[in-house]
C-alpha cells in the first residue's frame, strides 16, 4: 500500500518541530511492506528537507509536492487535513502542536493494517 504523510502540522511544527515516533512509526510500515511518501503544499523539495530532519529519508520512497496529483496512485493519507483523509482515506492525525509526549504516529501502522479489512 502507497501510504502518503503530510508534513506541515502532521509530521513538523511550523517551527519544525518533529512530531515523537515518525521513525519508529516509518520503520513498522516499511516492515509490513508499505511504501511510503511525504508530500507537502511546501512542494516536494521542503518534503525531502522534513524527511532528513526526522530522520526518515531512507525509509521513504518518494517526495512530491500536494498541490499536484502524485505519480503513485495515494492508497493512504495521513493528515492533519480531515479533507484529504476524506479525498483519499485514510488517518486523521491531531495537529502536531510540540507536545513532546504525542503518540499519534504510533496509532498509523495499527490504522493501516486495520483499513486492509
Amino acid at each position: 500500500m502507497n501510504v502518503f504523510f503530510d508534513v506541515q502540522g502532521t509530521l513538523l511544527t511550523m517551527e519544525e518541530v518533529p512530531r515523537p515516533h515518525a521513525r519508529e512509526a516509518f520503520l513498522m510500515l516499511k516492515e509490513a511492506g508499505h511504501d511510503l511518501y511525504l508530500w507537502s503544499s511546501g512542494g516536494a523539495g521542503y518534503a525531502a528537507t522534513a524527511a532528513d530532519l526526522l530522520g526518515v529519508a531512507n525509509l521513504v520512497e518518494g517526495y512530491f509536492d500536494k498541490r499536484r496529483e502524485p505519480g503513485v496512485p495515494v492508497d493512504f493519507a495521513v493528515d492533519d487535513d480531515a479533507s484529504v483523509v476524506e479525498a483519499h482515506g485514510g488517518y486523521r492525525v491531531t495537529p502536531f502542536d510540540g507536545d513532546p509526549h504525542d503518540e499519534e504516529l504510533l496509532r498509523v501502522a495499527e490504522a493501516v493494517e486495520a483499513s486492509k479489512g
